[in-house]
């Protein structure tokens, strides 16, 4: 009889959690193993990528709270032998559910930030409620799928054992990312412009506040033609939009929506940047640096800097400050930026390697 796992999302918009989720159910389901996504809403265009064979059950919800006793009644309908989440809140969700054996499958967790990075941004009693059930609940996850050191040594703080600990590269390389990479850009202003780029939700996280900021002071002290490129959606949009319209950089200050190809926006980029107060291990990042393009990010806790360090077209903040990174963006504007690293050494980093982790795992179990 063929295993069954259901994945869970929030939506199919376009973030790194949800692009590997897609990915691994796209890996799994040409492996004999029969495969859910359950979603609170069918929005957002990842879904058009998802195999035609996954098969998606939309709850049609706002908030996780609001789907508690449909979330049980789909599981128990489906009686999937594994559940699998990236995102906190269904992961908390999840576990509270195994504790008092509403459900008695297997729970697989890939954590995809810091635990306490995400508990300590927002409202009081949000951060008390994420704070406690991670304490109490976070260790009846059956296996923990890791991105990085510093996501490891958080998972040890809250006592979850070595057994219990998968250690896992992010599911990056498909068959069409180089070919995808190389498609020509639609957006004429881009085609002819160079451009920096940033990619990433509009939220507090990706700090695009101090991105603009300094591209603010660039803009006074580099003489040529340069845009900032910023692809995402989020709660902060308006007030990004506002800071560009202030700052009266609205000519030279895109932000895009979400699109299902960055790969060609990065390729075909002067610089890529990344201004994360926190991260696990960003896609995007290691797609630029899998790109040979030039790399600029801040050193944030989450991220393996350690590892990051070791790539010659990344390089970290020695300070996380405005002035730092415009002096290190005008910096590398003026040099080169030629890399020719060969793609044999980001093999880690395939769909099939990664995937292959996650299909020893439910073999084994």
């Amino acid at each position: 009889m063929k295993k069954k796992i259901i994945f869970f999302l929030h939506d199919f918009y376009v973030g790194g959690a949800e692009k590997n989720i897609v990915n691994y159910a796209n890996y799994l389901i040409n492996q004999n193993i029969d495969v859910y996504i359950i979603t609170l809403s069918n929005k957002g265009i990842l879904k058009r990528y998802v195999n035609k064979k996954v098969k998606i059950i939309n709850l049609k919800k706002k908030r996780v709270l609001g789907s508690i006793s449909i979330i049980i009644k789909t599981i128990n309908n489906i009686k999937p032998d594994f559940l699998f989440s990236s995102l906190l809140h269904i992961t908390l969700l999840l576990c509270f559910l195994k504790k008092y054996k509403f459900v008695n499958s297997k729970i697989f967790i890939r954590p995809s930030n810091l635990v306490f990075n995400n508990i300590y941004s927002g409202k009081i009693l949000k951060k008390f409620l994420i704070n406690f059930f991670t304490k109490n609940y976070l260790n009846y996850g059956d296996l923990f799928f890791c991105i990085s050191e510093e996501i490891f040594k958080d998972l040890k703080y809250l006592h979850i054992e070595n057994k219990k600990i998968v250690k896992i590269s992010n599911a990056i390389i498909d068959k069409d990312f180089y070919k995808k990479s190389i498609i020509p850009l639609k957006n004429k202003k881009l085609k002819n412009s160079d451009y920096i780029l940033s990619i990433g939700r509009l939220t507090e996280q990706k700090n695009h506040n101090m991105l603009i900021e300094a591209f603010a002071l660039i803009k006074k002290q580099y003489k040529k033609k340069i845009i900032l490129v910023i692809i995402g959606e989020g709660l902060l949009r308006n007030k990004l939009l506002l800071k560009i319209k202030k700052k009266k950089l609205g000519n030279s200050i895109i932000i895009l929506n979400n699109n299902s190809n960055v790969q060609n926006f990065i390729n075909y980029s002067k610089l890529f940047v990344q201004t994360s107060l926190w991260e696990g291990q960003p896609n995007v990042l290691m797609e630029a640096i899998i790109l040979n393009k030039r790399v600029i990010a801040t050193r944030c806790p989450g991220q393996n800097n350690k590892y990051l360090s070791q790539f010659k077209n990344c390089y970290l903040l020695k300070k996380n400050s405005i002035n730092n990174l415009a002096d290190s963006i005008l910096f590398f504007l003026k040099q080169k930026n030629d890399f020719k690293i060969s793609s044999k050494k980001y093999d880690r980093f395939k769909v099939e390697n990664s995937g292959k982790k996650i299909l020893d795992a439910i073999k084994k179990n």
